[in-house]
């Protein structure tokens, strides 16, 4: 049972031991002892702490149960601090099927209390073409108009999944129980094809962005649909609405403040092993791929990725 720490059960006292984890800019992940047993500590802190709290605590109580997460032992809204299960790691990276699947049960769940997620926007798309026309690919008629058709279909998807938010490796832990996930900060109620889309256009939120073969995608997706069972009709409109959202070029607590795309322009910065021109040209490349449903997107695609590596390689 999750508890407030209003009770008269104690919490643990702050400062922690020092057995600090990894954790983002975000938070403070510590390893302590509660009641006797390992456990793990967070601590929100910094901008919107509040509300990343909230989102956590209720992600995190919706899928209890049902060996996707660890366990919150209790929960300190006065100070934005969860106590969670602590997850004894038997392998790293899980297999990619295994990271579906897991997913896909993650996606199943009621996404109840949780906010609705903000999806791609005419502004982003704006930015975008501006970015391409910038480099001497304009956007024809036939291509803005398939980009407002994607972005009509994205907006008419149901938000019912509970989805993660930024369903990386590293917030992914393996234990002899199998896949459980964490950092729950950015979760929300929206559609769980948007993250099976990672597998294509390449994590988009992660600092590591993994390039799948196309016999990995396709094992992958695979065994999301065998748990799901759905239609995938809109994957390639999600990985477009990836590619045209600048932000996604950037680490979270850079996002919202400025055109990315119109930085890319005069400049290329890395995060994690690629820069940002790299990871752009990585999805261009993917959705000029899809010549059947989007033509015009396709061929705009291509040509904005050949002047892209133009720029880089003067």
């Amino acid at each position: 049972m999750v508890g407030t720490g209003t009770d008269n059960e104690p919490m643990v006292s702050l400062p922690f031991p020092r057995r600090r984890l990894y954790s983002s800019p975000g938070s403070r992940v510590r390893r302590i002892r509660f009641h006797g047993t390992r456990a793990v500590a967070k601590q929100l802190i910094g901008a919107h702490a509040g509300a990343r709290f909230r989102r956590e605590l209720t992600a995190l109580t919706a899928a209890a149960g049902r060996d996707l997460v660890p366990a919150v032992l209790k929960a300190d809204s006065q100070r934005n601090l969860l106590i969670m299960e602590y997850v004894d790691v038997t392998d790293g990276m899980p297999p990619w099927p295994e990271w579906a699947e897991a997913l896909a049960r993650l996606h199943a769940v009621p996404p109840a209390g949780l906010p609705g997620v903000t999806g791609p926007s005419a502004t982003d798309l704006d930015a975008f073409l501006r970015l391409c026309h910038t480099l001497g690919a304009p956007a024809d008629r036939a291509a803005e108009a398939e980009f407002g058709q994607v972005l009509d279909v994205l907006a008419a998807e149901p938000a019912e999944n509970l989805v993660h938010g930024d369903p990386c490796l590293g917030n992914v832990l393996v234990g002899a129980a199998g896949v459980r996930f964490v950092d729950f900060e950015q979760a929300g109620a929206g559609c769980g094809l948007a993250e099976l889309a990672y597998l294509r256009i390449g994590f988009p939120t992660c600092g590591v962005p993994y390039r799948l073969t196309e016999t990995e995608i396709a094992e992958a997706e695979a065994a999301y649909l065998g748990v799901r069972g759905i239609r995938t009709d809109t994957l390639r409109e999600h990985c477009v609405g990836w590619l045209i959202r600048g932000d996604m070029l950037v680490q979270r607590r850079l996002r919202g403040q400025r055109d990315q795309f119109a930085r890319l322009l005069t400049e290329d910065w890395s995060w994690g092993p690629e820069t940002a021109r790299q990871r752009l040209v990585h999805r261009l490349r993917v959705v000029a791929g899809f010549t059947d449903p989007l033509p015009a997107i396709a061929a705009l695609c291509g040509k904005t990725a050949d002047r892209i590596e133009a720029i880089t390689s003067d």
